[in-house]
């Protein structure tokens, strides 16, 4: 199977945009050097260009200049040019690509003497070949092109453009039935790169990604950038987005949805599930956690899919955030956005790390807790009080178990499955901290009333015969 070079190219339809975006793309790197790594950061904005060079015949439209391939090069970028020109040899356009350094070049079906140029793109590739430069082949087809109709040429080139917009014009609108035909194409060339280009956007770059596409062309919607922090914010999205879907899926769905309830009348019921394991997930956030902003959790944090949410709560979980936002910074984005922890694995992975480190740090100041921590037990949703609940488990590692019990206490007696297991975790773990107190808790509260079996189950799962059988005799 070909591999593809890059998952995501920069479109270039104007000349100046060419000058303007790799300048910003080495401001980015010293702005952003002293906050993360600066290593990731160059590799992060090692982008692939892609050049739009058009001759006003095959579209009507002049593109790009196409010596500005010779800027991207020297800046040490891959370019990805996409003639959509009517003669590209007798009009000098592939020799000038490959003067300029053209790593990638792509022709269109639609053209005149199509398969003629295709053969000569080969032979001039095994030339290449030959002074050691690797030369990359791709086939384009405009939107009303049936993909099937590159069969006869499969053995030609490595990768197929599926133009989602009519070519010519930059800021078009995606043609929605674009997604039928990249997954026709991935059925059709399972070893070709699959790429789109047109009117992609945050919103369709997922559509597609679902659809199986292996290269995005994406020009507006970086370009039109208001500032560094967005064209950094937008860049550093996208691939994440791509990273998670691209991510090997080795998930049991089947079984998953039904320990997360995302069956209908579940709890979970709204959930969907890409797929990935919570492993990968944790390994893609350490990755990005480095580089990582509280903007760019926005579009995971508040996303349908249950492998993005859980992905927003490791990142903010992460000790590397803290070194570019308080804990108060990250406990005021998390009440904002509680309403998205709305599963047990969500609230069990978050509420210890983010808000039991928050009542720690507060009691460390000698601010007061007890009145933010009712806001939990007190809510009406089912996950803020688990939240509330589990959050105590922090406190307890640093031996702190008063504020704990007296939370279990409150809560000993809840009538939920999820809120009682959270109840009897606690006092688990408060018991491996301190045996004899949890046994005359649970012997004196027990003694008043029944305390719910899955609370007793779950605190007593380290306690010997004698200790059960003290607790549960009256």
């Amino acid at each position: 199977m070909i591999k593809k070079q890059y998952s995501i190219c920069v479109s270039i339809l104007k000349c100046q945009n060419v000058c303007e975006l790799t300048t910003n793309l080495i401001r980015i790197q010293d702005t952003y050097k002293d906050n993360v790594s600066k290593k990731y950061v160059q590799e992060l904005l090692k982008l692939c260009i892609h050049f739009d060079v058009m001759d006003a015949k095959f579209v009507s439209s002049s593109g790009v200049d196409i010596e500005n391939i010779k800027t991207s090069k020297d800046f040490g970028m891959y370019a990805d040019t996409h003639l959509m020109v009517k003669e590209p040899i007798e009009d000098g356009y592939i020799a000038k690509a490959i003067e300029y350094g053209s790593d990638d070049i792509t022709i269109h079906y639609e053209i005149d003497k199509f398969e003629s140029i295709l053969d000569y793109l080969n032979d001039l590739k095994a030339k290449l070949a030959k002074e050691g430069r690797v030369l990359n082949i791709g086939v384009s087809i405009k939107p009303d092109t049936d993909v099937s109709k590159l069969l006869n040429y499969k053995d030609k080139f490595s990768k197929i453009l599926i133009m989602s917009v009519e070519p010519g014009y930059g800021g078009q609108a995606y043609i929605e039935d674009t997604i039928y035909k990249i997954r026709e194409a991935k059925k059709l060339f399972t070893d070709k790169s699959i790429q789109v280009d047109g009117g992609i956007n945050d919103t369709n770059f997922i559509q597609n990604l679902e659809a199986g596409i292996d290269s995005f062309v994406i020009g507006s919607y970086i370009t039109d950038y208001e500032n560094l922090n967005d064209l950094y914010n937008k860049i550093t999205k996208l691939n994440i987005l791509n990273d998670i879907w691209t991510n090997e899926k080795s998930r049991n769905i089947e079984f998953d949805k039904k320990l997360l309830q995302v069956v209908p009348g579940g709890y979970g019921e709204k959930d969907k599930l890409i797929g990935i394991n919570v492993p990968s997930v944790r390994t893609i956030a350490n990755k990005w956690s480095k580089a990582i902003n509280l903007d760019i959790l926005n579009n995971f944090i508040s996303s349908p899919y249950h492998e993005c949410r859980q992905f927003a709560i490791f990142c903010l979980a992460n000790t590397v955030i803290s070194k570019m936002y308080s804990i108060d910074e990250i406990y005021e984005y998390y009440k904002k956005n509680i309403e998205y922890i709305n599963n047990w694995d969500l609230t069990d992975d978050s509420a210890p790390n983010i808000l039991g480190r928050y009542l720690f740090e507060c009691l460390e100041r000698n601010i007061k807790i007890n009145i933010e921590i009712s806001k939990y037990l007190d809510h009406d949703n089912l996950w803020v009080k688990r939240i509330g609940i589990v959050s105590q488990l922090f406190l307890v590692r640093k031996n702190i178990l008063d504020l704990p019990l007296d939370v279990c206490k409150k809560m000993l007696y809840v009538k939920e499955n999820l809120l009682q297991k959270a109840v009897g975790w606690v006092l688990r773990e408060i018991y491996k901290k301190d045996n004899e107190i949890i046994i005359q808790f649970l012997k004196h509260n027990n003694s008043k009333k029944k305390i719910p079996s899955i609370i007793l189950s779950y605190a007593c799962e380290k306690m010997t015969k004698d200790q059960k059988d003290y607790i549960k005799n009256n």
